[in-house]
C-alpha cells in the first residue's frame, strides 16, 4: 500500500517545488509521511466543507491546489476557520498536500493542459523559470487556422466547464496566437504582448489591468479563478489514479465556485 511519503514523491516529481514561486507554500504540509493511503482527494481549496467531506468519505490523504498555512500562524485553535480545518484534518490523520504554483507551470501542470484543451500548437513557456526547457509560467501558441470571437469564446466556455467569461475585445478581430496564465495572473499580459499574441487568457484580473489590454490592442479573456484552475485539479486526481492504482482517487464534490452569476 503507497504511503504519504510516497505520493509526495511522484507529486514533487511531477510538479518539481523548485518551480513554485518564492512567496508560496507547496509541498506536505500536514500529516504523517508514513502514513499508509487507501483513498485520496483532490481540490481546489481546502475550505471547510471539502474538509468534512473528505472525513466523511474517509480519505487519508488530500491535495489541495492552493495551500493552508498560507501565512505565518502562531496559533492553531478553534477560534479561526483554518485552525478548525487544521484541527478537524489531523484529528482524523488526514495528510495535506499542496504543489499550487509549481503544478501551475510542471511540464503537464494546468497551464500546460489549458493550452492544450484550447487547440493550441507549438506551445511554449510565456516565462522561464530557470533553466527548465519544458516547464514555466504560463503557455502560449497558435491555433491551426485562425477562429472568430464567437467559436473561439464558445471553445474557451467548453474547456474550463463555464457559462459565463468576461471579455474585453477588439472588434473584428480574429483569433489565432494566444497565451494562458490560470489564476490571477494578469503580470503576465506584458509577455503575451511580447510574445506576439492577439489574445490573452487567465482567472481573473484587476480592472486596470483591463485597461491596459484595451489600450494595447490585445483581447483579455477572464474565465473566472476557479475555472481556469478546477479542470486541472479533476485530472490531477485521474493521474494519481494512474501512478497508484490501489489508491481510489476523487476530485472533492464540495470544492465549488464561491461565486454564482446574477443576471437581472
Amino acid at each position: 500500500m503507497a504511503t504519504v511519503l510516497e505520493i509526495c514523491c511522484y507529486l514533487e516529481k511531477l510538479a518539481p517545488t523548485h518551480l513554485a514561486e518564492s512567496w508560496d507554500n507547496v509541498g506536505l504540509l500536514l500529516g504523517r509521511r508514513n502514513r499508509p493511503v487507501e483513498r485520496l482527494m483532490t481540490c481546489l481549496t481546502l475550505t471547510a466543507p471539502v474538509s468534512a467531506e473528505a472525513v466523511e468519505r474517509q480519505a487519508q490523504m488530500i491535495v489541495t491546489h492552493h495551500p493552508i498555512l498560507f501565512r505565518a500562524t502562531k496559533k492553531i485553535t478553534d477560534a479561526t476557520e483554518e485552525g478548525r480545518i487544521l484541527l478537524q484534518l489531523a484529528e482524523a490523520g488526514i495528510a495535506v498536500y499542496s504543489p499550487h504554483t509549481a503544478f501551475d507551470s510542471a511540464e503537464r501542470g494546468i497551464n500546460q493542459q489549458l493550452a492544450e484543451n484550447l487547440g493550441l500548437q507549438r506551445i511554449q513557456t510565456l516565462r522561464l523559470i530557470g533553466d527548465a526547457a519544458n516547464s514555466g509560467a504560463g503557455r502560449f501558441g497558435v491555433l491551426e487556422k485562425p477562429l472568430d470571437r464567437q467559436v473561439f469564446l464558445e471553445k474557451v466556455a467548453m474547456s474550463v466547464q463555464s457559462r459565463s467569461l468576461e471579455v474585453c475585445w477588439h472588434e473584428n478581430q480574429t483569433v489565432k496566437r494566444v497565451a494562458v496564465a490560470c489564476g490571477a495572473a494578469a503580470e503576465f499580459l506584458e509577455d503575451a504582448i511580447r510574445a506576439g499574441c492577439d489574445t490573452f487568457l487567465t482567472g481573473e484580473a484587476r480592472f486596470h489591468s483591463v485597461l491596459e489590454a484595451q489600450s494595447r490592442g490585445i483581447n483579455l479573456i477572464l474565465t473566472g479563478h476557479f475555472a481556469s484552475e478546477r479542470p486541472g485539479v479533476e485530472q490531477l486526481a485521474k493521474e494519481i489514479a494512474q501512478q497508484f492504482p490501489e489508491i481510489d482517487c476523487f476530485p472533492g464534490d464540495s470544492d465549488r465556485d464561491p461565486l454564482t452569476l446574477f443576471t437581472a
